[in-house]
């Protein structure tokens, strides 16, 4: 049952209120009537327990969050570093083409796709993304090369001049 924090809020002061009613009527009453008692403890008994389903859905959303939070927040890093890397590498773009076959699943028919599309080096091959190259291939008439998902990691290997980091990458792939 999924109620709004508002509704087990309610519930709870409610179940608490009818415990304190029922303990005040229990003090008063003359015969000391012990069915109104017991009561009183089931109902504070139960006011207790919607507080602690608030507090752990309370949790549960705050860490939900923060997951989300610490996911964006990897995905920006990520985005930045790509573009700190292209800033950096933008004086190749007009020096030679980089040889992209180095690249695991690049053959020369793909690096001359590549080309074809404005992609010769490894600092454009590490900012593109997956969805552009696929249409890239989809122009080229060429169907989806494997390992596609992983160029872009390679080529920021590669453009680094990082070839152990890329091989343990591969290794590890």
């Amino acid at each position: 049952m999924k109620l709004s924090q508002e509704a087990k809020n309610m519930l709870a002061v409610m179940a608490l209120a009818l415990a304190i009613v029922l303990a005040l009527n229990v003090a008063v009453s003359a015969d000391g009537n012990r069915d109104m008692f017991s009561w009183a403890i089931g109902l504070a008994a139960v006011a207790v327990l919607f507080w602690i389903w608030m507090r752990r859905d309370a949790m549960a959303e705050q860490d939900a969050d923060s997951v989300g939070a610490a996911e964006d927040a990897a995905r920006e890093a990520e985005d930045l570093a790509r573009r700190t890397l292209v800033r950096r590498e933008g004086d190749r773009d007009s020096a030679e083409p980089d040889d992209l076959t180095k690249l695991n699943g690049i053959g020369a028919v793909f690096q001359t796709v590549l080309n074809d599309a404005g992609i010769s080096t490894y600092a454009q091959l590490a900012v593109a993304s997956i969805e552009r190259l696929e249409a890239i291939f989809d122009e080229a008439d060429r169907s989806r090369p494997n390992r596609l998902e992983t160029w872009s990691t390679q080529a920021e290997f590669a453009a680094n001049d990082d070839w152990d980091g890329l091989r343990k990458y591969l290794d590890s792939d």
